[in-house]
């Protein structure tokens, strides 16, 4: 997992990932605002979290919880502690990227 400040320095942590060996179906952007996720998940060419990968029942949920309880459950999927997905979410707040590769298994 890495925080990036803008998406310059999102970009170069994933080429990191890629150079690292994670595919692009590995490599997951997040924002704490949701328009800006897609926009930078399409112009960063990383995986787009979808509700095939979270399950339709907890997506389903999510719609009646707040944008930061749907981050932290994505977090979950994607193996973040509850500690580790409240810091992330902070940063988020701070307008920075959160970028988390996951081996697919």
């Amino acid at each position: 997992m890495k925080v990036a400040e803008n998406s310059g320095q999102a970009n170069k942590f994933i080429e990191d990932f890629f150079t690292n060996g994670f595919s692009k179906s590995e490599v997951y952007l997040l924002t704490y605002n949701k328009e800006r996720s897609e926009h930078l998940t399409d112009i960063t060419d990383t995986k787009e979290y979808r509700v095939s990968e979270q399950g339709l029942f907890e997506s389903a949920v999510n719609k009646l919880f707040s944008r930061e309880d749907e981050l932290r459950s994505k977090m979950a999927s994607l193996g973040l502690t509850r500690e580790e997905a409240e810091q992330c979410i902070g940063k988020m707040k701070q307008e920075r990227i959160v970028i988390i590769a996951k081996k697919d298994r």
